[in-house]
C-alpha cells in the first residue's frame, strides 16, 4: 500500500520534486504551486484547502511520513496528496457487473464515461465510478475503452495478480468482438473509398469467410481524427457477420467486427472508409475524404461535455471479449448485455 490510500475512488496524486533553485521549495507553497496551476480543480481549492490537507496529514512523502506546511522540500523526493476535483457533468447510468470473483471485476461500461481519470473526466470515469459502487478501492483496469464505446471492460480485484492480465492484454492474446451500427447501405452518407469501394458486392461476411480488411492509418497527437495514409497496411480488420435489425425505431446495419490490430479509431475509421460511418459518430460521421487523408482538411467542431446528448450513443459495442485466464488457463468468455 502507498503512502496515502485510495479516497472516494482515486488514487492520490504523486509528484517529484524538481531540482532546487536559488531558494528551497517550501511544502505548502510548492503544493499550492501544484494545485493553482490545475485546470480542473474545485473551486473551492484555495490556498486554504491546501492547509487543510496537512492539518489532516494527507500530504505525505513516499515513506509514509507526513509533511508540516513549512517543512523544507529535498530535491528528488516525491510528494503525495489528493486532489479536489471540479464537479462533472453526472453521466446517468450505473456500472452493471457482468461477472465478480476474488481476481477481476468485468462491467459493461457505459457510453460517454472514460475509462480512466484524465483530463476534465476524473470523477465521471468506469475506475471511480466502479470502485465506489462495489466498495473495491484496489480495482485496475486492465485495458481501455474509448469514452464513446461502451461494452466489455475487465478489471482486476488485487494488486498482485495486476501484472498477469495486464501483460496479456499488452500482448494482445484476448480475443475481441466488436458490434458497429452503421446506416443502411442505400443511406450512406459518402462514396466507399478505393480500394475497397466494391464491398457491397462481396459475398455476406461469416466467421469462417470473414472480410479481411486492411488499412494504413496515422493518428498524431494533438490533431482529433486518424487518417488514412499510402504506406503498407498497419491496421487489420475481420468482419465475420453482418445483418440489419431494428434498434431505437430504425433499421440498421449491425457488423460483428474483430480487430488484428489497436490503431486508434481504427473501427470508426474503417466504417467511414466504407461510406458508412457509424451511427452517433460526433466526429467521423461528418468527416469528408479530404480530412479522412489530410491532417491540413478541417475536422468537425467537437461536441464538449456540456452539449452531449446521453440519449444518443454512439453505436460502437465491445461486445465479446474471450481469453484463456492468465492464472489458471481456464477459457473466459464475457458478453455485454448492450
Amino acid at each position: 500500500m502507498g503512502p496515502l490510500p485510495v479516497k472516494k475512488g482515486l488514487n492520490p496524486t504523486r509528484i517529484l520534486v524538481p531540482p532546487a533553485t536559488d531558494t528551497p521549495w517550501v511544502a505548502k507553497d510548492f503544493l499550492w504551486h501544484l494545485i493553482s496551476a490545475q485546470r480542473h480543480r474545485a473551486k473551492d481549492d484555495n490556498f486554504s484547502a491546501v492547509l487543510e490537507r496537512f492539518a489532516a496529514g494527507e500530504v505525505r512523502l513516499d515513506s509514509g511520513e507526513p509533511l508540516a506546511p513549512d517543512d523544507i522540500l529535498r530535491p528528488g523526493s516525491f510528494i503525495n496528496f489528493y486532489r479536489r476535483p471540479a464537479p462533472e457533468r453526472p453521466v446517468p447510468g450505473e456500472i452493471t457487473v457482468l461477472h465478480q470473483d476474488a481476481d477481476i471485476v468485468v462491467v459493461d461500461k457505459p457510453p460517454f464515461i472514460a475509462t480512466l481519470p484524465r483530463g476534465q473526466h476524473i470523477t465521471e470515469t468506469a475506475l471511480v465510478k466502479a470502485r465506489v459502487q462495489l466498495g473495491i478501492p484496489e480495482l485496475s483496469p486492465s485495458h481501455r475503452l474509448d469514452r464513446l464505446t461502451r461494452g466489455v471492460l475487465l478489471m482486476t480485484a488485487r494488486p498482485e495478480i495486476r501484472g498477469a492480465y495486464q501483460t496479456m492484454f499488452e500482448r494482445r492474446i484476448p480475443h475481441k468482438v466488436y458490434e458497429a451500427l452503421t446506416p443502411l447501405p442505400e443511406e450512406a452518407p459518402f462514396d466507399p473509398i478505393a480500394p475497397l469501394a466494391a464491398w457491397r458486392s462481396w459475398d455476406l461476411p461469416t466467421p469462417e469467410h470473414p472480410w479481411q480488411l486492411e488499412h494504413s492509418m496515422s493518428k498524431t497527437r494533438g490533431h482529433l481524427s486518424t487518417i488514412l495514409t499510402a504506406g503498407p497496411p498497419n491496421a487489420v480488420t475481420l468482419v465475420t457477420g453482418l445483418r440489419t435489425e431494428q434498434r431505437d425505431g430504425r433499421e440498421v446495419l449491425v457488423w460483428r467486427l474483430e480487430p488484428r490490430t489497436g490503431k486508434t479509431h481504427q473501427l470508426r475509421v474503417v466504417l467511414r472508409s466504407l461510406g458508412l460511418p457509424i451511427i452517433n459518430d460526433p466526429l467521423y460521421s461528418d468527416l469528408s475524404d479530404d480530412a479522412l487523408f489530410s491532417m491540413d482538411a478541417p475536422t468537425p467542431r467537437p461536441v464538449y461535455v456540456e452539449d452531449e446528448d446521453f440519449a444518443t450513443p454512439m453505436g460502437l459495442i465491445a461486445k465479446e471479449l474471450h481469453f484463456p485466464d492468465p492464472l489458471t488457463g481456464e477459457p473466459r468468455t464475457f458478453i455485454s448485455r448492450y
